[in-house]
């Protein structure tokens, strides 16, 4: 539970902390059962830093896994957002006429990939891209994933839906430090069989909260690339139901960990895909 005061200083309660610098600024936090409490902050505070002070002044126990989510309703998608943003930045690329807002809940797989990679990722979804050379067992490729230029290739089915149609078709695709592809032969992954969906320079990775129900997709597990400040999207779904739940977090980790780690800075716009 959030704590009864309906409007919380962060001066007040990160007292070890250094004197906050003369820019501040007011965002409203929800908790699970959606009562909401407004926190001033400093205009570089970080979602790490709002979580310690809800934990601080909620007097929760702090087991790592707290998190801060954006919502955006009206699309019906909602991210988590990394420790290191600045939650000032978030809120404000929202439109004054938007209804975005912030969660303050549990996420118990936050830290999960770091904990235990190998789980993440079968081995049947996982090979050496054609960036890179020579052979290399799960646990290296991993590693690469992790640590180089290059990346593991993560690969599977989906279903996309085209704008202005109402029904889903397969595709396989595959995703690369470089983007996401599908492929338009069977699974053939040749570069004349490959058409570019999307990239990952100024984006950032949603789950979809209501797949089937809004979209209409074969199943409600779902993710989206949702490029800032456009308003068009793609929705893609999962379509092995029997491994939806590894197929949809594979994807949407390695998009995060992409997403965090290439460091590029690019023109923005908006592709949401539903697993």
């Amino acid at each position: 539970m959030l704590c009864t005061q309906a409007y919380i200083s962060c001066r007040a309660c990160l007292k070890s902390q250094p004197c906050l610098p003369p820019s501040t600024g007011v965002i409203k936090v929800y908790s699970e059962d959606n009562t909401s409490r407004a926190v001033e902050v400093p205009s570089d505070i970080t979602a790490r830093d709002i979580c310690q002070l809800f934990i601080l002044k909620n007097h929760c126990i702090d087991d790592h896994s707290w998190t801060l989510f954006e919502q955006i309703p009206h699309l019906s998608i909602e991210r988590t957002i990394e420790d290191h943003e600045s939650v000032i930045e978030v809120q404000s690329g929202w439109g004054m006429d938007s209804h975005c807002c912030l969660y303050f809940r549990k996420n118990y797989a936050k830290y999960e990939f770091f904990k235990k990679p190998l789980d993440f990722f079968p081995e049947h979804m996982v090979s050496i891209s054609s960036e890179t050379n020579g052979i290399m067992n799960h646990s290296q490729l991993i590693q690469t994933f992790l640590s180089s230029s290059s990346c593991p290739e993560i690969h599977g089915f989906l279903h996309a839906k085209e704008h202005g149609r109402k029904s889903w078709k397969k595709f396989y695709f595959v995703l690369r430090r470089s983007g996401l592809y599908f492929s338009n032969k069977g699974t053939s992954k040749e570069p004349r069989h490959l058409q570019f969906i999307a990239e990952f320079s100024d984006s950032d990775v949603y789950t979809l909260l209501s797949g089937k129900k809004v979209y209409g997709a074969p199943t409600d597990y779902g993710f989206c690339v949702k490029v800032i400040q456009c308003r068009d999207f793609q929705p893609l779904s999962v379509f092995r139901l029997q491994s939806v739940l590894t197929f949809c977090t594979d994807f949407i980790i390695s998009l995060t960990v992409i997403l965090n780690y290439t460091g590029l800075q690019q023109s923005r716009s908006v592709l949401p895909m539903v697993l």
